[in-house]
């Protein structure tokens, strides 16, 4: 994927430019919500129009953003679509289809799930910052649930790999089994397209419910700590908002890492094919 980086830089990095501050609001919420709080309690209306203001700004960045995605990962998908399918005219019907689908599912990470990636990763930056302020233990069992998150997944990216390797393949076999006429053949191939995906379902399955133990248990950790250790309504309430949506980023990195598994397969693959090979 670093090809098409760099091919389209331009382009991505004004994406990613109105990415990044969208995710800014939205890390600023939970603090903003909860300075509304106090100063509502102190008879003030400034945090209700602070709130107010950044509601306003993050939604019309969201908006431009979107409008700017669309457009821009279009151009690119219709450019490197047309460019793959005149260079590898050598090669099998069911091999150009499966790519050309694979391609799409390149170009749709970027437009779909990096500015989910992005928000997630600055929101647990930001998160972890604010929370460092706010309550120090609290921030100290949110670096303990990411550390054995990574670790979780980090043992099992392998395994994941191996098994989008067998899916891809049978995705490249797909259109010959079909043309084939030959039901036993059809049949042998979707058979093998389906343990492939119970095999990830499955791995997927296991990890996230692993994962969710750590995140419940960091909940009611936090809980009880930002009662003991915060003084004010609106921070308690900041805090604990914060570890909601620490855990949120935290259940949804780990599909992002195993898209990208998916998607580096799929990218090697793409390359020989761009380069002229089969």
């Amino acid at each position: 994927m670093r090809p098409l980086l760099r091919r389209f830089a331009g382009r991505l990095s004004l994406t990613l430019a109105l990415v990044v501050l969208e995710a800014a609001g939205w890390i600023l919420f939970p603090l903003v919500i909860g300075r509304a709080i106090d100063s509502v309690l102190a008879n003030s209306a400034r945090g209700p129009y602070e709130l107010a203001i950044l509601g306003i700004v993050t939604m019309g960045i969201a908006v431009v953003r979107r409008l700017a995605d669309s457009r821009a990962y279009a151009g690119i998908y219709a450019a490197l679509g047309e460019e793959m399918a005149g260079i590898a005219e050598g090669t099998g019907t069911s091999t150009r289809t499966a790519r050309l689908g694979m391609l799409r599912e390149i170009v749709e990470f970027f437009e779909n799930s990096l500015p989910e990636l992005v928000n997630s990763v600055l929101g647990l930056g930001g998160i972890m910052l604010i929370v460092a302020t706010l309550n120090f233990p609290v921030f100290v069992g949110c670096l303990a649930a990411a550390a054995a998150t990574v670790a979780l997944y980090a043992l099992t990216g392998r395994l994941t790999t191996r098994y989008n390797r067998g899916l891809n393949d049978e995705h490249e076999r797909q259109v010959d089994a079909v043309d084939s006429g030959d039901p036993g053949r059809l049949g042998e191939h979707l058979r093998a397209m389906m343990r492939w995906n119970i095999r990830l379902s499955d791995l997927e399955a296991a990890n996230f419910g692993i994962n969710w133990v750590f995140m419940i248990a960091l909940l009611v950790f936090a809980v009880g700590a930002s009662v003991r250790e915060t003084a004010e309504y609106g921070a308690v309430f900041a805090v604990v908002m914060y570890v909601f949506q620490f855990m949120e980023s935290m259940m949804l990195l780990p599909f992002f890492y195993q898209e990208w598994l998916r998607l580096r397969e799929i990218s090697g693959r793409l390359a020989g094919a761009l380069a002229g090979g089969d």
